[in-house]
């Protein structure tokens, strides 16, 4: 009874499958990305999606790429894309309104910014100690082929 208590306490805080946070319109060349800021308790609710620093997101250059970022916890959270160690956004717009001051508990922002330059970035949010708290993602724009988003933890 106690065994089947415990591994239902472990199903239950999984973190939901990476793919239902992204969308993908081929056709339109654009991606929606949805990034739940304190999506349950993971890392003291300092993740996006359930996920801390687990998530790789994958576009091609030249892509448009949607982001609808909610904050679903008690604290501000914000959602950017940086290169690592930097809190200016890797693209123009790529950011939520004020990201060092975040959005208040319940509040939804949506950005948009074209994949113009390969790389390796984050979806990051800026309030002070969040990402050192480990509340980021990686995000890469590759030179060619399918929008995804993978578990790193499944590697």
């Amino acid at each position: 009874m106690v065994e089947a208590a415990v591994a239902a306490l472990s199903l239950a805080a999984k973190a939901p499958p990476p793919g239902r946070f992204l969308a993908v319109d081929a056709n339109r060349h654009r991606v929606t990305i949805t990034l739940v800021a304190s999506y349950d308790g993971t890392n003291g609710g300092f993740n996006f999606d359930g996920y801390s620093r687990e998530l790789m997101w994958t576009v091609p250059r030249g892509w448009t790429v949607r982001v609808l970022c909610e904050n679903r916890g008690p604290l501000r959270h914000s959602c950017a894309v940086v290169r690592r160690g930097s809190t200016k956004p890797a693209f123009r717009g790529a950011t939520t309104p004020q990201p060092r001051i975040g959005l208040e508990a319940g509040h939804t922002a949506r950005f948009a910014f074209r994949a113009r330059r390969t790389g390796v970035y984050r979806f990051a949010s800026l309030v002070p100690g969040q990402e050192a708290a480990r509340m980021w993602d990686v995000l890469k724009i590759v030179r060619r082929g399918r929008p995804s988003v993978v578990d790193l933890r499944a590697k």
